[in-house]
């Protein structure tokens, strides 16, 4: 298993960030690590997801969104059959003292995990920049 998380303070208000991460069709213009959303992003809904690499390959994701609890949280579940392989992203927005606390957990696990991981590389630089980048795009 392998996880990875994110996290800043965002000077917008939890609606604003809340509407950025759900306008799937949007990430396109902002976000650097998830270059398309094709969806419904509501619990249940079943999205598929255009991640960029570190390496600049795009790979198509199906995921389904198992959590969402606007404006707060929403998860992604996405993997292989049987439970080989698991991705878990969780997005949490929570009104703080200085604007807005939002985290990003990407969790991965399964037996195959290990072999996928190696194929993907190391995660954490591109939630990096998805965190900064949806600051950027939510702050005025």
């Amino acid at each position: 298993m392998k996880e990875y998380v994110t996290a800043s303070t965002i000077a917008a208000s939890q609606e604003r960030v809340w509407a950025v991460l759900t306008d799937g069709e949007a990430y396109r213009l902002w976000n650097p690590e998830i270059i398309g959303v094709r969806g419904q992003l509501a619990l249940g809904g079943r999205i598929i997801a255009q991640v960029r690499l570190g390496d600049g390959a795009v790979r198509s994701v199906a995921q389904r969104v198992i959590e969402f609890q606007p404006p707060h949280r929403m998860t992604w579940r996405g993997g292989l059959p049987l439970g080989l392989f698991v991705g878990l992203r969780t997005f949490t927005v929570t009104t703080g003292a200085n604007g807005v606390e939002f985290r990003m957990h990407l969790r991965m696990s399964g037996p195959l995990s290990s072999m996928i991981l190696k194929s993907v590389g190391d995660r954490q630089p591109e939630i990096d920049r998805f965190t900064a980048a949806l600051k950027q795009r939510c702050e005025p």
